[in-house]
């Protein structure tokens, strides 16, 4: 079995579906799978062995801000399609990553056209996000019926497609990481912390997670003695809108290959989620971020503000593995900030926690996983042609 792995995002993008994308592929071997993504531009350098499934780059992906960068991506679909066509030649299976509309109408073609089997995995809602859109109106129910098989990132994802699609054969593949398992708490280097404190987040400020932001933003500027780092790629102006600017932060980008060792300097990780006006109700219930991977093995206890009623709430109380400010406060916000800064009970408590809770994610388990799942649908579907 050849897989033709369908991802806009891959590396050396530095998104969160091309770090979900690099670290399954990296479980496969160049025989067992092939990537078609986008070469983003203005991406920074990012290694990738031989041994390692190769990527094609079908398409350019503008830099954040370009006008008429959608456009753009549309304009190439035709060449997408026709190096999706001539890549399928050498693979039995096809598997759609979204969030990319065009990336996964390409993938469905490219099933429909060469008989293929498709199987999709979606990293976040898609029709049920975007109301109204009468383009996934038509894609994503005809992607559901031609699909073997539905991967999403989370059992609340599962929950609301068997709501909507009781018929969907779907099932969660998770986030996973590459690195080796997560090894016991370091209790000395959690006893103490920094002064100032050191805030870190990770990842891209966005309609998803605008609203817990913005309450950080302001803790930041409230409390004499801190300063964020900000990991992302967002744009500067956009950040600004949200309060990140100033001498209370620090805004830079890198690769996938350090952000581990910058997270692991920080006193706390933040991760924001919801209280955005802009977004879907079930947009915020349902999703996984992909920075919460990166957080749990990072070694530093998490801070996490979100409504209380999203399945990520729920995975990080089942796992005791965050501090939980559930309530748009931005009083109680900081009053958790301070409780990390002094209580170190506490910050050890949730990194062990965080570390054990690590390990459902590491990547030669989520392989297993889709390899399961592929050969067994491979396998009844060579029966049924017979």
């Amino acid at each position: 079995m050849r897989i033709l792995y369908f991802s806009r995002s891959v590396p050396p993008g530095a998104s969160g579906s091309a770090i979900i994308t690099a670290n399954l592929a990296k479980q496969f071997s160049p025989e067992e799978m092939v990537v078609i993504g986008a070469w983003f531009i203005g991406s920074p350098p990012v290694r990738w062995e031989r041994r390692w499934p190769r990527i094609i780059y079908a398409t350019l992906h503008p830099a954040d801000g370009w006008r008429g960068g959608r456009a753009i991506r549309w304009i190439q679909f035709p060449w997408l399609l026709l190096r999706a066509l001539w890549a399928a030649r050498r693979c039995d299976t096809i598997l759609a990553t979204y969030p990319d509309e065009i990336y996964l109408m390409a993938a469905y073609f490219t099933s429909v056209i060469t008989g293929r089997p498709l199987y999709l995995y979606f990293h976040n809602t898609y029709l049920e996000h975007d109301r109204g859109n009468l383009f996934a109106e038509w894609l994503q129910p005809r992607a559901f019926a031609r699909a073997r098989h539905t991967f999403v990132m989370s059992k609340g994802m599962v929950a609301l497609y068997h709501r909507y699609y009781p018929d969907l054969d779907c099932s969660p593949l998770v986030h996973s990481f590459n690195e080796d398992l997560p090894q016991p708490v370091d209790t000395q280097a959690l006893a103490q912390t920094h002064s100032p404190l050191q805030v870190a987040l990770s990842g891209g400020v966005n309609a998803s997670n605008i609203g817990a932001v913005r309450h950080m933003a302001q803790v930041i500027k409230a409390l004499p003695d801190a300063h964020m780092k900000v990991y992302s790629k967002t744009n500067l102006g956009y950040l600004a809108n949200v309060g990140i600017e100033g001498p209370d932060f620090t805004i830079t980008t890198v690769s996938r290959d350090v952000l581990l060792d910058e997270l692991g300097q920080a006193d706390i990780v933040f991760l924001p989620h919801g209280f955005s006006e802009t977004e879907t109700e079930e947009e915020i219930q349902t999703i996984f971020p992909t920075r919460t991977i990166e957080y749990l093995i990072c070694g530093r206890p998490i801070l996490a503000h979100l409504p209380a009623d999203c399945f990520l709430a729920d995975f990080l109380r089942e796992h005791d593995c965050a501090l939980l400010v559930t309530e748009p406060d931005t009083e109680a916000l900081q009053a958790a900030v301070e409780r990390l800064r002094n209580e170190a009970d506490l910050r050890q408590r949730l990194v062990a926690n965080a570390l054990k809770a690590a390990r459902q994610f590491h990547a030669p388990q989520v392989a297993a996983r889709l390899r399961e799942v592929l050969q067994t649908g491979n396998v009844e579907l060579s029966a049924e042609l017979s």
